[in-house]
């Protein structure tokens, strides 16, 4: 896929905006400018898989590097340290916000460019992969008027637009919503949103304090980095405020942990969050080169009786999917409802072994069992769940 060099006689200018919108069209997420030895590799990140794109010869790397900072507001004199920075792009009729971010590596800067707008950052529930089960769960869930709603899932598994996603349904006149966010990735009316910005002591902590002060319904803080953070916000979620964040965890039991870590009494961790959704993000079989397939041994060990069931699928791989055989992405779910039994198992301290036989029990769909069913839909492949999830999916 890789193209060598770039178009003869084309300034840095027309070159970036040349591959901004090849990336566009290419449905990229992200854009990377990599400084290597003896030119910059573009590569695109496209349905969650990076692949090179071009090479630019490296005498025009100073002048692709300092039009970026310009577009992004930076300092151009600064190359030891990394920077931050934003630009708008319109581009057949919609408008992209473009997040830029720059570091000094051995070979120059690398700049990694996040291109987002709105209609990729608010999605429908019922097309993004929920069950319905899950959204009768997700609809009671965010109905609470108090409380707090943790996301969790690692880098790229579609937190952010879940967020957003659950904001623009919340968005209603008579709805305060403040944000505290790290960047500001969306703009939304009637939304008062808070870029925060540690540089100048502007930390989640401190401006959480500040924004309980202002009435909120609704706060959403971006991510819950720090002890400060997870008390505030668990005592505004406690003070009658429905809160929403992310949490870098992999499930319940080790988000408990966590949280108690940071200084929360078991209690107020019981009282406080109301539910978690974890989340993941899986490549979609291209419908342009679907076809059925035999199962492997692995594949048969996996999903045991129900294969006999089903006829799996799989991308043979074609000039609409850049022969991967995947095209868009499908979300992962796991929605959990914290009810008097689950507050009860928290509080009294019981081993997270229990915690986990509990959940189990209450026969709440894993991610590995909505994992298995979108393969068994045909919606993606046991190798894509693999990949994403890094483990086997078990009956």
């Amino acid at each position: 896929m890789t193209t060598q060099v770039n178009v003869k006689g084309e300034t840095p200018a027309q070159l970036i905006e040349r591959t901004i919108q090849k990336a566009i069209e290419e449905r990229a997420s992200d854009i990377h400018f990599q400084s290597e030895c003896d030119y910059i590799l573009v590569r695109f990140r496209i349905d969650g898989i990076l692949y090179p794109i071009e090479h630019i010869g490296k005498e025009t790397q100073p002048q692709v590097i300092s039009r970026l900072k310009v577009l992004s507001q930076m300092n151009i004199a600064e190359h030891q340290f990394p920077q931050d920075g934003h630009f708008e792009l319109t581009y057949q009729g919609k408008v992209y916000n473009i997040r830029v971010a720059a570091i000094p590596t051995t070979y120059g800067e690398t700049i990694a460019l996040r291109i987002l707008n709105r209609e990729d950052m608010i999605m429908k529930f019922d097309t993004i992969g929920f069950t319905q089960d899950q959204l009768s769960i997700f609809h009671t869930l965010i109905k609470n008027p108090f409380g707090i709603i943790l996301i969790t899932g690692p880098s790229g598994s579609g937190k952010t637009v879940l967020l957003y996603s659950i904001l623009n349904i919340l968005n209603k006149p008579e709805i305060n919503m403040v944000t505290m966010e790290d960047p500001v990735e969306l703009e939304m009316e009637n939304i008062r949103q808070i870029q925060i910005n540690e540089s100048i002591g502007l930390t989640f902590s401190k401006v959480m304090r500040a924004v309980i002060r202002q009435d909120p319904n609704v706060i959403m803080v971006g991510e819950i980095r720090d002890p400060d953070t997870a008390q505030m916000t668990i005592q505004a979620a406690l003070s009658g405020i429905l809160v929403f964040s992310t949490f870098h965890t992999f499930d319940v039991p080790s988000l408990v942990t966590r949280l108690i870590e940071m200084g929360v009494p078991r209690s107020v961790v019981a009282h406080s969050v109301t539910g978690v959704i974890s989340t993941r993000l899986a490549r979609k079989i291209c419908d342009s080169c679907k076809e059925g397939h035999q199962p492997s041994n692995l594949e048969k060990q996996m999903i045991g009786k129900e294969l006999t069931l089903y006829s799996l699928q799989r991308g043979k791989g074609c000039d609409v999917c850049h022969q991967s055989g995947y095209l868009g992405r499908v979300g992962i779910y796991e929605v959990i409802s914290f009810d008097d039994e689950i507050r009860s198992t928290i509080m009294d301290g019981k081993p997270f072994s229990e915690l986990l036989q509990l959940l189990q029990k209450k026969s709440i769909k894993t991610l590995s069992e909505a994992a298995r069913e979108k393969v068994l839909q045909g919606v993606t492949s046991m190798d894509e769940i693999i990949r994403v999830l890094g483990m086997p999916i078990t009956q």
